[in-house]
């Protein structure tokens, strides 16, 4: 195994479970990330500080609601972004934000670096694909869902994948109004984000630490090439044979053949004698596109980090 992520055990696994349907059947009526940044910061004497441009969000391993953690202010005549704490807002506004008196920017002169649990919604989330492990589809993020809380926090429950998104975006918010939200829990997704990706394999929460073998085929089936790759390469090689051989020939060859030698050494040698000695015949193979990118036609490569210099 020369992934440095800890192996999805084979043992216990079961599907993600429905959180809610649609959050708006549980939750207070959702705020949209497209609706709740390019407000003005301002500090506590009413100067401007900059704008906001993204929210994070930690997917750390604790259990309960994911809260907006940080805000990405962007300043002018640039001057560097601000990461800043949440505890440093006394009011998230629609149109304006307020940081706290008590708040010193000077020790938040520049950017800080995101923490490895960390993500950006803009960046990461809004306009990228998901897989949704439940509804088993590919869809393309229109907005994201937020809630605001008792206690005055942001709390991150789903992404929205209808046309409803679209339409609300391009400012047709009256048409918006009369289609139905099509929202994706945050507990079932998948991100295919370079970021998002990578962090949801390194966070035990995350939905795909927690699906059953039919699952994972799906999941891999819907990613592409290199990031179907990371996800065996982190699964049980017990689990990993059974997903490969119940995915499309084509697809797996191109998988396995993404992986690092010793990784698919060991899901080979999880196979039945008969499956195992099949592929390693096909693997010892030259591939059929040699030379060509391994993705599947129907998936987009995923978004790589662009523009902002944190990570």
């Amino acid at each position: 195994m020369t992934s440095g992520h800890p192996r999805l055990p084979g043992a216990n696994r079961a599907a993600t479970g429905r959180a809610f349907s649609n959050p708006t059947d549980t939750c207070p009526r959702p705020l949209w990330l497209s609706q709740e940044t390019g407000q003005a910061v301002l500090d506590s004497d009413g100067s401007l500080v900059g704008h906001v441009v993204d929210l994070s969000v930690r997917l750390d391993g604790h259990t309960g609601p994911r809260f907006v953690s940080r805000i990405l202010v962007q300043r002018r005549r640039g001057a560097p972004d601000l990461l800043l704490p949440w505890t440093a807002i006394v009011d998230f506004g629609h149109s304006t934000v307020v940081l706290s008196e008590k708040f010193d920017l000077a020790t938040h002169s520049d950017v800080h670096a995101l923490a490895d649990d960390e993500i950006l919604l803009v960046r990461d989330v809004l306009d990228t694909q998901i897989v949704d492990v439940v509804g088993r589809r590919l869809a393309r993020v229109a907005d994201v869902a937020l809630v605001r809380t008792s206690y005055a926090r942001l709390e991150l429950v789903g992404v929205e994948v209808g046309f409803g998104g679209v339409l609300r975006r391009l400012g047709l918010t009256r048409v918006a109004t009369h289609m139905a939200d099509d929202v994706v829990a945050w507990a079932e997704l998948h991100l295919t984000s370079e970021r998002g990706h990578t962090v949801q394999l390194n966070t035990p929460l995350s939905a795909v630490h927690h699906l059953d073998e039919s699952g994972l085929a799906a999941l891999v089936d819907r990613l592409d090439t290199e990031s179907a790759a990371e996800v065996l390469a982190i699964t049980d090689p017990v689990v990993a044979a059974h997903v490969v051989n119940a995915a499309d020939p084509l697809v797996g060859e191109r998988v396995l053949r993404a992986m690092a030698d010793d990784d698919v050494a060991d899901i080979v040698g999880a196979m039945p004698a008969e499956h195992a000695g099949r592929w390693r015949s096909r693997l010892g193979r030259a591939p059929a596109l040699l030379g060509r990118r391994f993705l599947r036609s129907q998936v987009w490569p995923r978004r790589r980090n662009r523009g902002r210099r944190i990570r």
